[in-house]
């Protein structure tokens, strides 16, 4: 019998044991474990994680959890759940959970089977890459005339540095390295996809201005296998547009035309 007790006592010591080693810190009772350490942890950008490997970025991290469970607590204790603009606040929260718990719960039974593998290869004409360059200017008289230097010699690049109102890709001499039509804004991808190399476009008018465009280099879609990170990510954007479309077939969805239109 004592050694039953003994056995027993051992068991909750090394429970007890365990649950204090994971804990970090407690605020009034409620215990910062090191599993909640760890998820904030993954929250942080790439860039930012090496600074928690110092004793003073993982605290720095705590003190945050630590801050939020005593606004939390306090929150509770002022009884914030029963305003009206916090409880609307909670329910879009939690139909912003819910919309993304469903989304989750769709790819992840297309990505349990060839579903994903099946739509890039019947649809791989989509994921085509160009490499394209472009000159960014107010008007189309201005673009026109660019366009009648370019076609009498100039060099695309050199003009791009010079007169391009795009600060970001202007000094790169146009430059808008490799995209697929998703991944570029509509007008421009639309114009890029039917050029040659080396062939230019005629003024493209955008919500920035109007655009030169120039393809400087084509690439096949990769075998499925091979497709890197952001294309994976369309393919599964794609598919799960295509999982909505279905949804919406499936429900009754009407849309009030003119109210929309009368809308600013």
């Amino acid at each position: 019998m004592r050694y039953g007790i003994l056995v027993g006592m051992l068991i909750m010591g090394w429970i007890a044991g365990t649950a204090l080693a994971e804990e970090l810190a407690s605020v009034n009772g409620t215990a910062v474990t090191t599993e909640t350490f760890r998820k904030k942890v993954a929250e942080l950008p790439p860039n930012s994680k090496d600074s928690i490997n110092t004793p003073e970025g993982r605290r720095e991290i705590l003190d945050i959890l630590i801050a939020r469970e005593l606004l939390y607590q306090e929150a509770v204790k002022r009884r914030l759940e029963k305003e009206k603009e916090v409880q609307a606040k909670m329910a879009e929260a939690r139909r912003t959970v819910l919309v993304e718990a469903m989304m989750d719960r769709l790819l992840a039974a297309k990505i349990a089977g060839d579903a994903l593998k099946n739509y890039y290869n019947s649809h791989r004409n989509e994921f085509r890459e160009v490499r394209a360059s472009h000159i960014l200017v107010e008007t189309e008289a201005e673009a026109k005339s660019f366009k009648t230097q370019l076609a009498a010699g100039s060099d695309f690049a050199e003009l791009a540095r010079r007169v391009s109102k795009d600060s970001r890709t202007g000094p790169a001499g146009g430059d808008l390295g490799y995209f697929t039509k998703a991944r570029m804004i509509p007008e421009i991808a639309a114009a890029a996809f039917k050029l040659r190399v080396n062939q230019i476009s005629d003024p493209i008018k955008t919500s920035y201005g109007y655009h030169l465009v120039i393809v400087t280099d084509l690439r096949d879609a990769k075998s499925f296998e091979e497709l890197p990170t952001p294309i994976l990510d369309e393919v599964k954007r794609a598919v799960l547009l295509e999982e909505i479309k279905t949804l919406r077939a499936a429900n009754k969805v009407t849309v009030n035309t003119e109210r929309l239109k009368q809308l600013r």
